[in-house]
């Protein structure tokens, strides 16, 4: 029972890093209708940035510095490319995407080398603490709380204020929104920037859970993206619970048959869209 409860925990883990990066791409799909496919390149890029100033500044400087970065990257991205493709067909849009993503992925490789590198935590990161049920890392448990935390935050936001509110709107019906007077083009450079930040966190807290390798980006946008599928496109409380029950499903595989690790995210997506086509809070109509 420890064993499959600390399996649980690694579940919520991995779930916690789909969250973030679903949650990014469902907002750039709901609000803009981008189906972005170079958001595992914005992952990388943050991994990556991470991994070069953690030997050179502090680790809570780089919890600032990413973040703010991958923001600021996202909104120069979306005004000097994505805005030109809001008007193309789905497939010009993921063509330039997933082209620009290969792009960085290979100047990347170019830049650090096609090997993995090693990307420790902090040191206090390192040892593992009693949680009740066995010993686990503490960085990973810190995942699950900050992972908690901007969903909470995000709630507050989409729900309480102005801005949120057409961003809300947005998702569902922006055409009434354009005829009530509200621009929601000035909007979207904001919004897309904060997709990149979702992006830049994950990134940051992320990529010490693994090594930092050029493919890294592409390993986890397959997935997220069956995230936002499996919870419905555009629904932010779809992808939240579609990210755990990846993250869990994941987990689970490795304790009960180790072989289907690769194949249980797919599995899942096929399960849950043959009974809910337009996945778990799809709504009909939206994004169709």
């Amino acid at each position: 029972m420890a064993e499959l409860a600390l399996q649980l925990v690694t579940g919520l883990q991995l779930g916690a890093i789909y969250v973030l990066i679903a949650l990014g791409l469902t907002l750039i799909f709901g609000t803009l209708g981008i189906a972005n496919f170079a958001h595992g390149a914005l992952y990388m890029i943050a991994a990556y940035l991470s991994w070069v100033l953690a030997s050179h500044v502090g680790w809570w400087l780089v919890i600032i510095v990413v973040p703010t970065v991958l923001f600021v990257l996202g909104m120069i991205l979306e005004r000097g490319l994505i805005r030109y493709f809001y008007n193309r067909p789905v497939t010009d849009q993921i063509l330039v995407t997933f082209g620009l993503a290969l792009v960085v992925q290979e100047v990347l490789r170019w830049l650090y080398g096609g090997s993995a590198q090693a990307f420790q935590p902090p040191l206090w990161a390192l040892i593992p603490v009693d949680i009740g049920i066995g010993f686990y890392p503490p960085w990973r448990l810190m995942i699950i709380g900050v992972t908690a935390a901007i969903v909470l935050v995000l709630y507050l936001f989409l729900r309480y204020t102005r801005f949120g509110l057409v961003i809300r709107a947005g998702m569902r019906d922006p055409e009434t929104l354009r005829f009530l007077g509200i621009n929601i083009t000035s909007r979207f450079t904001v919004v897309f920037g904060f997709g990149a930040l979702l992006a830049g966190i994950a990134g940051v807290i992320g990529g010490p859970t693994s090594a930092v390798y050029p493919g890294i980006g592409m390993d986890v946008l397959v997935p997220s993206f069956l995230v936002v599928v499996i919870g419905g496109m555009g629904s932010i409380s779809g992808a939240i619970i579609a990210g755990l029950l990846m993250g869990i499903a994941s987990s689970l595989a490795i304790l009960i048959y180790p072989p289907i690790n690769q194949v249980i995210i797919y599995l899942v997506a096929a399960l849950v869209l043959s009974v809910r086509p337009r996945g778990l809070f799809g709504v009909k109509g939206v994004h169709e």
